[in-house]
């Protein structure tokens, strides 16, 4: 559990925690503080983004000091307090006292709060909804200053944007067998629920009614399953009429097998729906911290199996506005059913799209585990999405999306495009797929998480699994736009 609380002053449990700077200045620090603190410094220096942490024997009013070493105070930035703040968790006591003021130097006080409340949320997230007999580990951060915190909205909306990021890591850490496309849209009602908002409203299709809208792409990667597909529709209405939504289109695949087009390696592949859990995170810290934008999600949710219904290789398909499609590989299905996503999306009136999926293992090769891929066909609008990435310390690379790869894309012999182009250009390839579906005058964003939304080797202290990259990038972005 993870709690903040504001207080002026910090107690006898605590374990109190101190930036300092090369300097060793201690002039924002109180002087009960200062003085235990200023004995060990006079033969030591804490190195920038180092901890040393001091047991007080009850020579002052806390268990512990923990000092964070902030370097050189002319080169201090956001991200120098990012990565010295991944220090800050369960292990260093159930109770942290947070001394704000020793933080801000060329960051400013909301910011440095804001940084603390997401990066410990961050590095103390544990997922443990499958084990038995873990025990949870709780934590509580207590944000001391001599300024006044009685204005609470930054804390609100830092804790709003932390927690809806653990929700979008659950969903994605989850297994199969616990989280299926019924699931995932029972998921979704719940939180409009608790939530309980008046601007938010959410619809679920069954295959029924997917069926008559013609959903041919999406309801294709379903033929498989004998798991019933959802197509998840939440509308957030934060302006006064529903004008000119962005959507946002989550890949929604529950799991993957590549249907006929067999994975030799299957572990992992229940992340292949976090692009479904990053919509769904940012549209609830959107409408938590009631940010006047009109935003939809759209997630088309199914797994990807076999059984002797399955979708073959050389099969057509007509995808919902009209467009056939070769099918080349079966297990190029998550661009299939975003393909009709994004035709819903358009349709029910937005005019800027941003799709999230773990589409391919090229965009990996590309850019590796901690970089998204970004593709759109708007430079403006890329260009802030880029900024507000920067802004939001996650990394995103523009791709491009050339006239060979959209040639290669309208190829097929037999329909109008193929839905896949081989490995050469296998990011662009897909986006340039995608970009098929964007109407003329719709601003378009890609975001190819496929390396940065799970991570089995993880390093710098972050937690093996789901990471709910983006969540906070897109929030940003949007609030920004506002």
């Amino acid at each position: 559990m993870f709690q903040i609380i504001t207080n002026k002053e910090y107690s006898c449990q605590d374990t109190v925690v101190i930036g300092v700077f090369d300097d060793k200045s201690l002039e924002k620090v109180d002087k009960t503080l200062a003085e235990f603190v200023e004995k060990f410094l006079k033969d030591e220096v804490v190195k920038k983004n180092e901890l040393i942490s001091l047991y007080t024997l009850g020579q002052i009013p806390c268990k512990k000091v923990c000092l964070l070493g902030l370097g050189n105070k002319d080169e201090y930035s956001i991200v120098t307090l990012n990565k010295v703040l991944r220090k800050v968790n369960s292990n260093l006591g159930e109770d942290i006292a947070i001394m704000i003021d020793s933080f801000v130097e060329k960051v400013s006080f909301d910011e440095v709060v804001s940084e603390i409340i997401l990066t410990v949320s961050e590095y103390n997230y544990r997922f443990t909804d499958c084990k038995s007999q873990e025990k949870e580990q709780n934590i509580t951060i207590k944000l001391v200053s001599t300024n006044s915190l009685a204005d609470t909205k930054t804390i609100t909306e830092a804790f709003n944007i932390a927690t809806s990021i653990s929700n979008a890591r659950d969903l994605v850490n989850k297994p199969y067998n616990y989280l299926n496309a019924s699931d995932l849209a029972n998921y979704a009602v719940e939180m409009c629920a608790t939530i309980n908002s008046e601007k938010l409203t959410v619809k679920i299709f069954d295959k029924k009614e997917i069926e008559k809208m013609s959903m041919q792409a999406f309801l294709g990667v379903n033929k498989g399953s004998t798991a019933e597909p959802k197509l998840i529709y939440i509308k957030y209405q934060g302006k006064n009429s529903w004008a000119k939504p962005i959507a946002l289109v989550g890949k929604g695949l529950m799991f993957d097998t590549g249907g006929y087009s067999l994975k030799s390696n299957m572990c992992d592949m229940k992340d292949d729906m976090a692009g479904a859990a990053t919509v769904l995170g940012a549209i609830e810290a959107l409408a938590k911290n009631n940010i006047e934008a009109n935003v939809s999600v759209v997630i088309a949710a199914t797994d990807n199996r076999i059984n002797g219904e399955a979708l073959l290789p050389d099969d057509v398909l007509t995808s919902m506005n009209g467009k056939t499609i070769e099918i080349v590989s079966t297990d190029a299905e998550g661009r299939l059913t975003l393909a009709d996503a994004i035709t819903f999306a358009q349709k029910e009136g937005a005019n800027e799209v941003i799709d999230v999926a773990t589409l391919t293992g090229a965009c990996v090769v590309a850019l590796g585990d901690y970089v998204v891929g970004a593709f759109g066909n708007c430079q403006c609008t890329m260009s802030k999405f880029l900024d507000a990435c920067k802004a939001s310390n996650e990394q995103a690379w523009q791709l491009p999306i050339n006239d060979e790869i959209k040639q290669k894309v309208r190829s097929s012999r037999v329909a109008d495009l193929t839905n896949s182009t081989g490995r050469n250009m296998g990011a662009s390839g897909a986006a340039a797929f995608l970009e098929e579906f964007i109407e003329k005058d719709t601003k378009w964003i890609h975001l190819d998480i496929a390396g940065p939304a799970f991570h089995t080797a993880p390093v710098d202290g972050k937690e093996y699994g789901a990471t709910g990259v983006m969540v906070k990038s897109i929030y940003n972005y949007i609030k920004r736009g506002v």
